[in-house]
């Protein structure tokens, strides 16, 4: 398991996290959604074992991880940060290597190459500079790196969890789905995803599990049917929302917006 448990965490005088309680489990992609400040990054930071919270334990398999040796955390978790960067020249093939140990035997790590490009759609820009892509095509071959490290991780006894920052963030849709898609492979093969998200409407339609957050704690947890309703977002986000299901296991969520309290947004001008 990976488990918050009554997590507690001060940030420049400000508390980021109030008594925050989460737990994963293997094999499920879990949402954590909510409004800015709400404490999503700053959780998950204390779940990687980037950030130790000032109260409350953090369990990795049953370690703590701020005491793990990086190499430990690698190869037990895979971390796509919201803003990602790579500073040097790298190829894209290059940068999707830099997951993967020296551990791997070159030839494995070169499949696990080919393989984590083309689950994002880049196999044909393995060999450009990372400088020459997009803002979206380098945030798909961070994911590429991330998931070469899960798998590697893997062969080496661990690759148990994946953990994404606004994964989706600067995507289109096509690469949304193809992220998210990712994600729920992972899943299926038994991995626990965490998935910090924005967009609700994505949420109800990949994760099995929603978390939401309201001022460094977690307010609601359950299937996307049960978190993403109107009662439960309203107050949270302070504003209206209708819900849709347009086919079997998809929740759309849309704003309700208003000019002035009490119009009816469908009403004709």
């Amino acid at each position: 398991m990976l488990e918050a448990a009554d997590v507690t965490v001060s940030l420049g005088g400000r508390r980021a996290l109030d008594g925050a309680t989460l737990r994963l489990a293997p094999g499920r992609v879990t949402a954590l959604v909510g409004p800015n400040g709400a404490g999503k990054s700053t959780l998950l930071a204390c779940l990687s074992g980037a950030l130790g919270p000032d109260a409350g334990r953090i369990s990795l398999d049953g370690d703590d991880p701020v005491r793990l040796t990086p190499a430990e955390l690698g190869c037990r978790r895979a971390v796509l940060d919201q803003s990602p960067a790579a500073a040097a020249p790298f190829t894209l093939a290059e940068l999707v290597e830099l997951g993967i140990p020296r551990a791997i035997p070159p030839a494995e790590a070169r499949r696990m190459v080919r393989e984590a490009t083309a689950a994002l759609g880049l196999e044909t820009m393995a060999g450009r500079s990372i400088h020459a892509l997009s803002g979206g095509e380098r945030h798909r071959g961070h994911m590429a790196r991330v998931l070469a490290q899960l798998w590697a991780g893997r062969q080496l006894g661990g690759g148990r969890w994946l953990l994404l920052d606004e994964p989706t963030a600067s995507l289109d849709l096509a690469h949304q789905a193809s992220v998210m898609r990712a994600a729920r492979r992972a899943a299926a093969e038994g991995v626990g995803v965490l998935a910090v998200l924005h967009d609700l409407s994505l949420a109800g339609a990949m994760a099995d599990t929603v978390a939401l957050m309201q001022q460094g704690r977690i307010v609601a947890t359950g299937p996307p049917r049960y978190v993403l309703t109107n009662d439960r977002l309203a107050p949270v986000y302070g504003i209206e929302v209708a819900i849709a299901e347009p086919c079997e296991g998809v929740r759309a969520v849309v704003p309700v917006y208003r000019s002035t309290p009490g119009e009816d947004p469908c009403s004709s001008p």
